[in-house]
This record gives C-alpha cells, structure tokens and sequence, in this order.
C-alpha cells in the first residue's frame, strides 16, 4: 500500500511510503493519506488537502523549511563526511593489496572507492524529505559494499561504528 505521511498543521506532505517495498515506523493514522496502488509519487512538493493530494498549499498557510535544493546540498555535505572513514581504510586496505602485489584485489578496492565517490551524484529529484534522501544514498551504499568480498565488507561496518 503507498502513503502520503502528512503535516496536519499545514497539510506538506513531508514522506512517500510505499509499504510493500519498504518498512516503515509506525505513524498516527491521521497524518497518513492512503493511495491508489497505481500511484506515481511526485518529483515536487506536494500537499494533502481535503483528503487528496495538491501541488499547492491551501490557501493562508506558508509551506515552512528547507527548500529541496537545501535538502540535496545538506545530503550531500552528510554523505561527504560519512564516507571519509571509509575511504581512509579502503585506502589502507588498496596500499597492503598493491604492496603484496595482489592487483586484483587493488581493483575491486578502487572500484568501491569510485562508487563511494559517486554517492555524491546519486539523483535524489524524487526524494520529498530529509529522511528518503538518506535512504536513496544507503541503497546506493548497500549496493557498493555487496559488490566487495566480505572481508572488505568488514571495513565499511568498521569504519561506520
């Protein structure tokens, strides 16, 4: 089932659920907006008005906070800091690997590098909130670190902690 999460007070949608491709905290029944199965989430802001969905505020209320603009830079500015733990141990892990001459291994590692130097790009013009930004960058995440050996694997969750 898909979900409008909204703000009651001024009716912004701030989240877009769909429930049977993810899990989601429970909400109060009353912020949420049940959907049509069939419906396409929208790429802008997007407000519950009267039990449906409008591009528009109701007339009288100011949509409030950060712009979507704000939300990509303050996403990207979080995943930046967040992956240089990770870069400093994959660098480690590169520097043994070309040192033992195992320049297979050296490759897979700046694979992964490469790809957690994309997190920055990754498109988040669908994403409504704060929240389905960061989840759009850790699906992205959890795809790099699948594609590396387990042991290598282990250095992303050792650099996170």
């Amino acid at each position: 089932m898909k979900y409008a999460l909204f703000d009651k007070a001024t009716g912004a949608v701030r989240q877009w659920q769909d429930h049977d491709r993810f899990g989601f905290a429970d909400a109060p029944p009353d912020e949420l907006l049940q959907l049509p199965d069939d419906f396409e989430f929208p790429t802008v802001p997007c407000w519950v008005i009267g039990g449906a969905i409008s591009q528009s505020p109701s007339p009288g209320v100011t949509p409030t906070g950060p712009t979507h603009a704000e939300l990509v830079d303050r996403a990207r500015a979080e995943t930046r800091a967040q992956r240089l733990p990770i870069m400093s141990v994959l660098d480690g892990l590169q520097i043994s690997a070309v040192t033992l001459g195992d320049g297979a291994r050296a490759m897979v590692i700046e694979t992964a590098k490469a790809g957690l130097r994309g997190l920055t790009e990754v498109d988040l013009s669908a994403c409504v909130t704060f929240e389905d930004m960061r989840l759009a960058v850790k699906a992205r995440y959890i795809e790099i670190a699948g594609a590396v050996p387990v042991d290598i694997r282990k250095a992303f969750a050792e650099a996170l902690q």
